[in-house]
């Protein structure tokens, strides 16, 4: 996994020996609205490979979960539309296949696990027809087969009872076993990448780790990749391989997770890490990152992060930074005018 530069610099995927699984090319994503266009993604850059886990962090606002619809097609057209980019599976651009060919894909070699699955999952219907609609579609099998792998999918994803969990219904099950049916859903037809956009937010601390390790067996036992979207450094910590901070539709800082726990560069990343909480004595104020992401119809000029980075020049609002290979780690790319000054931060 690694992203391309948003400026003349070539992918650092390239470099990889492994397949290059999905490849986000200057991605833009755009809503029409009452203040005009609001530019939730605006030019991503970043690639996949096979069997990886790329992390993708930020705020709210900041585009991630945006750009995962855009993959699978699920942003709602209009208000939304594409105003630019690729984003190539297996070198197949999906914003140029039909309806027709992008069903086959989704659920079928691409799938993804929404953040709540109370909303994502139907009331109407028991767990089990809801897996088993998936396989019927995209695997052809009948309902008995259907049914059958259904009760195997709950079974593999560690739910209790599978053969009487399969006829209950969402409102049956905690929170903890709906979001196993969630990713019971989309693991269903052996897919080559899995986005989780936000999988445990809604789920207690133990959960939590339970899903994580649920996630990270079933990828190693499948082969497959994960696009994981997460405000959770921690969860990025212990499953991903390599991260893209996001700030404003952009892609501002990516490397591996060593470098960016490491070592990180751009001022909003080190904001970010500054701002988790830490065994400090009593009466230290946490560090916050003041103000809040700028509205997507009203960007700043230049760097986005300028209105609130305490580095910010009149070059930062005249002249918009992009990605570039910084340090001695391979693949490491930040977009800042300030890097020196920001090591000392």
């Amino acid at each position: 996994m690694s992203t391309e530069t948003q400026s003349k610099g070539s992918s650092g995927a390239e470099e990889k020996s492994g397949e290059v699984l999905l490849q986000v090319k200057d991605l833009r994503t755009h809503f029409r609205g009452d203040e005009g266009i609001a530019k939730a993604v605006d030019g991503v850059n970043y690639s996949v490979l096979a069997g990886e886990t790329l992390g993708i962090v930020g705020e709210s606002g900041c585009g991630k979960s945006v750009t995962a619809l855009s993959i699978l097609g699920l942003v709602p057209m209009p208000p939304g539309f594409n105003a630019g980019g690729e984003i190539l599976f297996r070198g197949e651009n999906l914003l140029e296949v039909d309806e027709r060919r992008l069903r086959e894909i989704r659920g079928n070699d691409i799938s993804m696990i929404f953040q709540e699955p109370m909303t994502a999952l139907n009331p109407v219907f028991t767990v089990g027809n809801q897996i088993m609609e998936t396989v019927m579609l995209h695997q052809g099998m009948d309902k008995m087969a259907a049914h059958q792998h259904a009760i195997r999918m709950l079974e593999k994803v560690g739910i209790p009872s599978p053969e009487q969990r399969v006829d209950e219904y969402p409102h049956q099950l905690s929170g903890g076993m709906r979001q196993r049916v969630m990713i019971a859903m989309a693991m269903a037809c052996s897919p080559s990448l899995l986005i989780a956009d936000e999988p445990t937010t809604a789920l207690d601390v133990t959960i939590q780790a339970q899903v994580l390790e649920l996630i990270s067996e079933l990828q190693k036992r499948e082969g497959m990749s994960v696009l994981l979207i997460t405000h959770d450094l921690g969860v990025v910590a212990q499953t991903a391989d390599h991260v893209a901070v996001m700030y404003a539709g952009k892609v501002v800082e990516y490397g591996s997770v060593e470098t960016i726990f490491g070592k990180p560069c751009h001022p909003y990343t080190i904001g970010l890490f500054h701002s988790l909480p830490d065994l400090a004595p009593p009466g230290v104020r946490l560090s916050t990152i003041e103000g809040i992401v700028p509205s997507a119809f009203r960007f700043p000029s230049g760097c986005r992060f300028r209105t609130r980075c305490p580095l910010a020049s009149d070059r930062c609002a005249e002249i918009e930074p992009t990605l570039e290979r910084f340090g001695d780690q391979a693949g490491h790319t930040v977009a800042c005018h300030h890097l020196e000054e920001a090591e000392k931060l």
